[in-house]
C-alpha cells in the first residue's frame, strides 16, 4: 500500500487514535473510569463516565466498519455490532488494562480490515436494510468511524483532566 494511499491515512488516524487511548489509560486507576464530573446537567444530561467513553469509541468504531463490510456484502446485516455487543461497557471495562487490550484488538481488527481492502472497494454503496431511502458507503462509514472516535478520545480526554484536578 503506497504510504500517501487514501487507505494509508486511514490506517494512521485509527493508529494514532489508539496511541491516544493508550495515553489516556496509562497509570489510570480502574476507580477513574467509573468518575463522572457530574451527574446533571441543563444540557443533555448527566456526564458519560471517563471508562463509557472508551468503551464507546471502541465499540462504535467495530459497529461502523462492519457496517462498510456489509455494505461491501462481505457479512450479513445481523453481524453489525460493537465488539461486545450490546453491553460495550460491561465489568470487564472497568479495568484499564483490559481497555488496553481491547484498543490493540481493535487496532488489529482495522488493520486486517484495510489490507483487504482496494482503493475501488471505497466506492462500494447500498441501500440501509432498515431504510431504504438511506445509502450506506463504505467510504462514509470509514470516516465516520475514525470522527467519531475521535469525538468521543477528545470527551475522554477532557475528563481526564477534570478527574486528575481534584488529585493534583
Amino acid at each position: 500500500m503506497n504510504a500517501t494511499s487514501e487507505l494509508a491515512t486511514y490506517r494512521r488516524f485509527f493508529d494514532n487514535m489508539a496511541g491516544d487511548i493508550d495515553l489516556l489509560l496509562a497509570d489510570l486507576p480502574a476507580e477513574a473510569l467509573l468518575w463522572k464530573p457530574f451527574e446533571h446537567s441543563p444540557w443533555r444530561g448527566p456526564a458519560g463516565s471517563l471508562g463509557w467513553l472508551i468503551a464507546h469509541a471502541i465499540s462504535s468504531t467495530y459497529y461502523l466498519l462492519r457496517r462498510a463490510e456489509w455494505t461491501m456484502a462481505r457479512i450479513e446485516w445481523d453481524a453489525v455490532n460493537g465488539d461486545e455487543g450490546s453491553d460495550e461497557f460491561g465489568p470487564a471495562n472497568h479495568d484499564p488494562a483490559y481497555l488496553r487490550a481491547r484498543t490493540r484488538r481493535m487496532v488489529a481488527y482495522v488493520q486486517l480490515l484495510f489490507d483487504s481492502l482496494s482503493p475501488h472497494d471505497l466506492d462500494a454503496s447500498r441501500p440501509h436494510p432498515q431504510h431504504p431511502d438511506r445509502i450506506l458507503t463504505v467510504r462514509f462509514d470509514i470516516q465516520h468511524a475514525f470522527e467519531h472516535m475521535s469525538r468521543h478520545i477528545g470527551h475522554a480526554e477532557l475528563t481526564r483532566q477534570l478527574w486528575a484536578l481534584p488529585r493534583a
